[in-house]
């Protein structure tokens, strides 16, 4: 079963440039693919994969090119001294760090809609459920990569938040001692209200900071609920409020950082998944209509 998570990655165009379209966004994923097959067959994949720490590692292994963009799955592995060569699971007989050993590897599948520009990838990838190293992790293989392929346009990346857990923030909370919003302006199709007019404008990103200098808010304005709303799929959220606790007159405070809550899908395979490449597929059409249906939901809830 994959545990999945999404992130909203876009590369927004700077000043008069065009939007990068299906063709940009797969075009960044094969500069991926290619940069990572020349440092494996250099043997330098150790210094190119992500470092989780100690000796555990995770990078980009398998790309399924599709017509909407791109399948696969990174890996996460531990180097060792034996055991198996990344790409070919050849059997290492000598004991040499010259041949770059690794051992332990769990593949983390992945799925990028490049129209919508949502990647959709294992939650396993997070070491201990730290969802922000994963932000950092995709942010370490792509900016370089967007920097080079895209020069007029800005790469940003943001976790999907479950709604229902900011929906139980504005339920228990009796107070406010910060609201901190970012928001990113929408690339394709998904821009409405607030996000289409900083599209519009170019603005790629609104930074909000709520706060008082003394005790507390006692609610959050409604026009900021509204960006927060749209900040679940196009930014990040934190707060710090006070709660209630039961049976008491006494009270709390609390943090919510969106990053914290993601929005998730299970998905299992199924016996007519032959491979990952069709598992992988089946679990493409069920992303899609599970997003489009909580897309539809978010328009409906203003929040308020």
């Amino acid at each position: 079963m994959a545990s999945f998570i999404f992130f909203n990655i876009q590369l927004l165009p700077n000043e008069s440039s065009a939007e990068v379209g299906v063709r940009g966004y797969k075009k960044l994923f094969q500069h991926l693919k290619e940069r990572n097959i020349s440092e494996i067959r250099s043997k330098n994949h150790l210094s190119y994969h992500f470092n989780f720490g100690k000796n555990s590692y995770i990078g980009p292994y398998e790309f399924y090119p599709e017509s909407g963009g791109v399948n696969g799955n990174f890996i996460k592995y531990n180097e060792t001294d034996d055991v198996t060569e990344l790409l070919t699971d050849k059997l290492l007989f000598e004991r040499s760090k010259q041949r770059s050993a690794v051992s332990g590897k769990k593949k983390i599948p992945f799925i990028f809609d490049a129209k919508d520009h949502i990647l959709a990838i294992d939650q396993n990838a997070a070491p201990s459920n730290n969802y922000q190293k994963l932000t950092e992790l995709l942010t370490y293989f792509l900016q370089e990569i967007a920097t080079k392929e895209f020069p007029n346009h800005s790469l940003t990346i943001n976790m999907l938040s479950l709604p229902s857990a900011l929906e139980s923030v504005f339920t228990e909370a009796i107070a406010y001692k910060s609201v901190d919003v970012d928001l990113y302006a929408p690339n394709g199709d998904d821009a409405e209200n607030i996000l289409d007019e900083m599209k519009q404008s170019k603005m790629q990103k609104l930074k909000i900071n709520g706060s008082t200098d003394e005790g507390y808010m006692l609610s959050v304005p409604p026009f900021v609920k509204k960006i927060i709303k749209f900040a679940q799929t196009h930014g990040r959220i934190k707060m710090r409020y006070k709660v209630r606790l039961e049976n008491s007159q006494e009270t709390k405070m609390i943090s919510y950082d969106s990053e914290n809550s993601p929005l998730k899908l299970n998905l299992r395979h199924n016996k007519s998944d032959e491979s990952d490449k069709t598992f992988l597929i089946s679990c493409s059409r069920k992303i899609k209509k599970f997003l489009k249906t909580r897309e539809n939901a978010l328009q409906e809830d203003e929040i308020v």
